[in-house]
């Protein structure tokens, strides 16, 4: 089957992991570009992204496949997240989980999966002697899996168990919660775990039409980086993946989240000693250009050596625990969360003040060129050192195939930006203005999700 090129292009990295945003990342030098970057869509719909590294020793491919909890519905809750996990552990119709896993070791692969709202991620590092049994694996065990209503129930089990310690984990309860109600209204809202009793009903019959449904090549990507001949690579990809029918599937498209319509607060008790906050907010999404301040504003208020998060707190001398900020940003629609931990009688106190410092966002000074004369030399300059920890963490990215890949193949689904641009320049372009606008923007918003999972009350 003959494939479709898309184009040779300098902008290999077209997404690095930056904390939990996989945005555009940097270019090649152009005098590299005819032969480190190769991307096509072959005949059946399965787009390809391969990126030769010869200093990598490794090949890492992943298939990122549109489905996520937001395909699911009331009624198939939990059934994206089954199917991750029997991919995973439970067999093809030529070899059963256990060989497939014995294979893996025996060829020095790491294998794993992860599922997400808005797409599910199978991914294979391995020596590249072995490329055409990582991609002849990947093939099997995607497009050739073998139900059975046995290793079904099995696995139903294992992800029940998941479903229960995610109950007894106070910073996973709270989070999903703030999830559920953010996206409320929206297919975002259905938890990634899934729901307990639709897990418990599921069938094999279910499942296999579920699979069926979505686990087609035009509805997947491929990423590949590594040590390898680029146009060796693409006739092993065609060779092997070629044979796959196209159907003409067309993904489902969903309307982006909207504004929450009121505050939303949550009380709920659990065997703990502390108190657990979490803040939910709308925030913008994969393709919306906020998500550059807002990288950089998640980098200021919540990581490095003096977050800005803490600073309403330590004037009101409320000491907090594990407190984190985070901005995730999926296809439809993003999130940016708070968390922390504290003592039970100061977790409304911290709600407060957080939430008038959020709002106060939009009047901060970010950067010493917000000061007049002699107060400057005294300032720290928030967003340069931001800007320096996320460069710092893209060149890192740089140099793992397997993130590189995992940003290409998620790229390639989520992406509705031609000539998207270069991450790193985005954010050097970040000024405290455009800072101070998106604050007021989506740190000031009217309503919010708040989260609080406090110790059981005496009775």
């Amino acid at each position: 089957m003959k494939s479709m090129p898309i184009k040779r292009n300098p902008i290999w990295a077209a997404a690095l992991a930056i904390g939990l945003l996989w945005a555009t990342a940097s270019p090649l030098s152009s005098q590299d570009e005819d032969r480190q970057s190769l991307s096509f869509i072959m005949d059946n719909g399965l787009k390809v992204f391969l990126v030769r590294k010869p200093t990598l020793p490794l090949i890492n491919c992943v298939f990122a496949v549109n489905l996520g909890s937001k395909d699911e519905t009331e009624e198939t809750s939990g059934l994206v997240h089954i199917l991750e996990h029997y991919i995973l552990f439970r067999g093809t119709k030529q070899r059963s989980g256990e060989e497939i896993a014995l294979d893996m070791r025996r060829h020095g692969a790491y294998f794993n999966a992860h599922t997400g709202r808005d797409l599910s991620l199978f991914e294979i590092s391995i020596p590249a002697s072995h490329a055409d049994f990582a991609l002849s694996s990947l093939k099997e065990i995607l497009f050739d899996l073998k139900l059975d209503p046995t290793a079904l129930e099995e696995e139903k089990q294992i992800i029940l168990e998941e479903l229960s310690q995610l109950q007894d984990d106070p910073f996973r309860l709270s989070l999903s919660l703030v999830y559920q109600n953010l996206f409320t209204g929206h297919p975002y809202q259905r938890p990634i775990f899934g729901n307990a009793e639709i897990i418990r009903q599921a069938t094999v019959e279910e499942l296999e039409k579920f699979y069926r449904r979505f686990l087609v090549p035009a509805n997947c990507s491929l990423a590949i980086v590594g040590d390898f001949p680029l146009e060796a690579m693409q006739e092993k990809v065609e060779a092997v993946f070629g044979s796959l029918a196209s159907d003409g599937f067309k993904p489902a498209a969903y309307a982006k989240t909207a504004e929450l319509s009121e505050t939303v607060e949550i009380e709920h008790e659990m065997d703990v000693q502390m108190a657990y906050l979490s803040i939910g907010l709308i925030g913008p999404d994969y393709n919306h250009q906020d998500q550059y301040a807002m990288d950089v504003l998640t980098e200021i208020f919540g990581r490095g050596i003096n977050p800005m998060i803490y600073h309403p707190l330590t004037r009101r001398r409320i000491a907090a625990n594990s407190l984190r900020m985070g901005f995730s940003a999926q296809k439809y629609g993003g999130a940016v969360t708070i968390t922390m931990a504290l003592e039970p009688k100061n977790w409304k106190r911290a709600k407060r003040e957080i939430t008038r410092y959020l709002k106060e966002s939009r009047r901060l000074n970010y950067s010493s060129d917000d000061l007049l004369g002699e107060a400057q030399i005294y300032a720290m300059d928030f967003m340069q050192s931001a800007k320096n920890r996320i460069r710092l963490e893209g060149e890192r990215a740089r140099e793992r195939g397997l993130a590189i890949a995992t940003s290409l193949a998620r790229y390639m689904v989520m992406n509705e930006i031609p000539d998207r641009g270069e991450y790193l320049e985005h954010i050097a372009e970040i000024d405290s203005t455009d800072l101070r606008r998106a604050a007021g923007e989506y740190f000031g918003r009217k309503n919010m999700v708040f989260v609080a999972i406090l110790p059981k009350s005496e009775k």
